[in-house]
């Protein structure tokens, strides 16, 4: 590990201990996937939902894992205790406001939660699953862990194992019911694991729950040894048909046009955890979209309209269920399905760009935008008092609508000079006073400033001019309020 790695992770350590118990945690697994990506690229910044102090820890725990492995010798795991007769009763235990999942709360009251009751113990700590429950979309694990070592520990990692696939990774997260996500000696925490799974998959019924628990000391966090790691394995049974008989497919295969771009809507299915919408953007469209805008199922019987409105968006931006960006799930909060009269879909827009104009091109030695979408977009050579690296440059991006938008911009991590030979964007390669001087500003009236920060590198301004940069997401919101019929008994 190189000096410069090294300080960057002590800092890193440190404000653990600062913060660990300052700022609430929502997603850790958000913020894993986070370090792992500020590992490889260093300048990636990413929106989560916790706080910066626990961010930071676990930047620094995955950092480390990332840059140094060691051979050592596993300590062998307790024996797993079933107590599989036993039924569900602990609901309580994981009730908690700082839950985002809309359909969670709804499991919990409805006694959905499959009894699991595995454990085992292993260096001082106790994980047991309480419970699950899967659709065969998407799955819950509720486990606590029980701290009877001397360290304070958090998560360096979890993983939930069918044996012959894992459950995706990316999407996955990981909600704590009470606090913050250190276990202190002495404590038991809960937590709740969720992940989308793949909906072409027949997911077996032996599944494991891997969790690492690590010590959180600046020694501990700047070491890969296992002396500070401890992984737990919980093997149990979960029937990804569990919830069959209780849900239901409407086929539709219609389709929506929004600002005459095509949206083919494939089907509708019902659980008890959630309603799916699965979608496909017309290949042949003109323009390439990255979400529809404020989209709402409306069901109708006898003559009284449900409205069902803001759903989360699976892509292939944030899970492992899509490889191609033209397919899409909305995922409304779970509604029984009462053979209704009829079913539609609504959308009041769409956030694209045209496929032809999916770039940005700037001449940096005359420090301007020669090509970009629309006409709102501006070149900002940042000031030394920004802490830029040199060759960085600042896109301030601003736009209306703003509130309607889930996605965020995202730009190629290559770039093109004028003679079509393709360099690599620059990664940080320090850490700054000011941490970052791009962000995203939004109005109450739904006006935003993003600001983008790119680095083309020291060299950029020898490079033949201009430099085009691939865009990859956009923000860029089309009103267009249009509906489709999904499915009708006439």
């Amino acid at each position: 590990m190189i000096d410069k790695e090294k300080d960057i992770l002590l800092r890193n350590a440190h404000e653990v201990n600062q913060h660990a118990e300052a700022f609430e945690e929502k997603h850790l697994y958000n913020a894993m996937r986070g370090g792992i990506m500020t590992g490889r690229k260093r300048e990636r910044r990413r929106k989560y939902s916790l706080g910066i102090g626990m961010a930071a820890a676990a930047v620094a725990v995955i950092l480390i894992l990332s840059i140094v492995k060691a051979p050592v010798k596993e300590v062998v795991q307790a024996t797993v205790r079933s107590e599989v007769n036993k039924p569900w009763s602990d609901s309580e235990l994981f009730r908690s406001s700082s839950v985002r999942d809309q359909s969670f709360e709804g499991l919990l009251d409805r006694n959905l939660i499959a009894p699991v009751y595995h454990s085992v113990e292993k260096k001082g700590f106790r994980a047991e699953v309480m419970g699950a429950v899967t659709d065969g979309r998407k799955v819950y694990v509720l486990y606590n862990v029980q701290n009877d070592s001397v360290h304070p520990v958090v998560h360096a990692g979890f993983t939930l194992d069918y044996g012959t696939v894992k459950a995706p990774s990316i999407g996955t997260s990981l909600d704590i019911t009470k606090g913050t996500s250190e276990i202190k000696p002495g404590q038991t925490k809960s937590f709740i694991y969720s992940a989308n799974l793949l909906p072409s998959v027949s997911y077996p019924k032996d599944v494991k729950l891997s969790i690492i628990l690590t010590e959180t000391s600046e020694k501990a966090l700047l070491s890969s040894s296992k002396k500070y790691r401890t992984e737990l394995d919980i093997p149990f049974e979960l029937d990804s048909d569990m919830l069959k008989e209780q849900s239901h497919t409407v086929t539709a295969n219609r389709t929506l046009i929004v600002d005459g771009q095509k949206i083919n809507v494939q089907k509708v299915l019902y659980t008890p955890l959630g309603t799916y919408v699965d979608i496909e953007y017309d290949k042949n469209n003109e323009k390439q979209i990255f979400q529809l805008i404020n989209p709402v199922l409306m069901v109708e019987k006898g003559g009284k309209t449900e409205k069902t409105y803001y759903p989360s968006l699976i892509t292939s931006y944030n899970s492992e269920i899509y490889k191609d960006s033209s397919k899409a799930t909305l995922v409304f909060k779970s509604s029984e399905y009462n053979d209704p009269d009829s079913i539609s879909l609504k959308a009041f827009g769409i956030s694209a760009v045209e496929k032809d104009q999916m770039k940005i091109v700037v001449d940096l030695n005359k420090n301007q935008i020669i090509e970009a979408p629309g006409s709102n977009l501006e070149l900002v050579e940042p000031k030394p008092e920004d802490y830029a690296e040199p060759g960085e440059i600042l896109l301030r991006h601003k736009f209306d609508n703003a509130h309607y938008l889930s996605t965020d911009n995202a730009l190629s991590e290559t770039f093109t000079d004028a003679e079509g030979q393709v360099h690599k964007k620059v990664s940080v390669n320090k850490t700054t006073p000011g941490g970052s001087w791009a962000g995203s500003s939004v109005s109450r009236d739904g006006t935003a400033e993003d600001q983008l920060r790119y680095r083309f590198g020291e060299n950029a301004k020898d490079y033949p001019q201009p430099l085009t940069i691939t865009i990859e997401r956009y923000k860029n919101p089309i009103m267009d309020t249009q509906a489709v019929e999904l499915y009708s008994k006439k």
